[in-house]
């Protein structure tokens, strides 16, 4: 009887030794399971970093050739338009960790201008607000618009220009081709009217004149769309220079829809003579200028191809803005590899050949 006792004790020792022992264990368990799972936590914490502590490396999400396609322009000249315009631009005190630096403010800016897409897009791309998007936009137009007086304007020496416009068709004096282009715009709350063109659209009406190599040398975009070319040139600084002798001699060439006066010669409307003939057919080709100017522009910068969905003020900021970014590439030699280009080239291919106007 004593010997089944002592083995019913020692099985209830035992019994309880294991009983400790799993509850010990569980309580291991739990804790292991416990920091494995603050491991996981802290790991997904680290993935969350926010997208704005690596901005300062975004070049480094870009390829040369993405980057170009992207922004329309190489590193370098971003650094470069930067350092043009980052003393203008306003310095925000604000206690925000999410600040937006110059070099950000300038890509979400060119890319808005290069796709003409929603705000919206430009900021799910690079991780931004609607709000900072359009902030962004706002001053780094009005930047590239302030500086517009250093990269669009004529030489102090016109040779160059009269030398490179007598190569195209033999015409003597010739310093630029004035035209214009109408900019799409959303439909403005105040004076909407005035802002219909004669093919019934909201626009800006945007006067330019550029030179033979396509650069712009001057440009005028506050006027609205039912405006008449005439009437822009009249009334602009550049058209007052001109009719006040500050250029002397040398002239521009204008389409149908200027006065013809000494300082802007247009086409003969009715050509019957064969000097007449000759005179037109140099004309229209000295025109292809112009025309393949305005193509690249908005070729490249895409925005300006479509509509641009801001106030009309903002809107000219913009404008402005990329005809100084498209003197800049122009200047860097920023490809720009586009097969609808190859539609302008056509028309500047169909233009007449070059012939003096002095031949009889």
């Amino acid at each position: 009887m004593d010997i089944e006792n002592n083995f019913i004790g020692d099985f209830l020792n035992d019994l309880a030794y294991i009983t400790d022992n799993e509850s010990s264990s569980e309580s291991s368990n739990e804790e292991e399971d416990e920091a494995y799972a603050k491991q996981v936590r802290t790991y997904r914490r680290s993935k969350l970093i926010p997208f704005y502590n690596t901005r300062k490396d975004i070049f480094t999400y870009f390829e040369e050739e993405k980057l170009i396609k992207t922004f329309r322009f190489d590193r370098a000249s971003i650094e470069i338009i930067l350092s043009l315009i980052v003393h203008l631009l306003p310095k925000r005190k604000t206690k925000a960790k999410r600040n937006l630096e110059p070099i950000d403010m300038l890509l979400v800016t060119l890319q808005f201008y290069a796709t003409g897409t929603f705000q919206s897009v430009v900021g799910n791309v690079l991780r931004y607000s609607q709000s900072s998007v359009c902030r962004s936009i706002s001053i780094i137009s009005l930047a590239l618009a302030m500086i517009s007086k250093k990269k669009i304007a004529f030489p102090a020496d016109l040779l160059t220009l009269k030398r490179d416009f007598y190569e195209i068709a033999r015409m003597a004096g010739v310093v630029g081709f004035i035209d214009g282009t109408h900019i799409r715009i959303v439909r403005p709350q105040n004076h909407e009217k005035n802002y219909v063109n004669r093919k019934n659209y909201h626009s800006l009406n945007v006067q330019a004149i550029c030179d033979a190599n396509h650069r712009f040398l001057s440009v005028c975009a506050t006027k609205p769309g039912s405006c008449h070319d005439s009437t822009i040139f009249k009334g602009s600084i550049i058209g007052k220079k001109f009719e006040s002798g500050q250029f002397g001699e040398p002239f521009l060439l204008g389409d149908s829809g200027y006065s013809n006066t000494t300082f802007l010669l247009t086409p003969y409307s009715n050509p019957i003579q064969p000097y007449e003939v000759r005179f037109n057919r140099s004309h229209k080709s000295t025109r292809c200028t112009i025309e393949r100017a305005f193509g690249v522009l908005k070729k490249r910068f895409n925005l300006l191809h479509g509509e641009i969905r801001m106030s009309p003020t903002k809107a000219s900021w913009i404008t402005v803005a990329c005809c100084v970014l498209h003197n800049i590439a122009i200047d860097r030699k920023m490809p720009l590899d586009d097969p609808e280009l190859d539609e302008i080239d056509d028309e500047v291919a169909h233009c007449h050949p070059a012939q003096s106007v002095s031949d009889v």
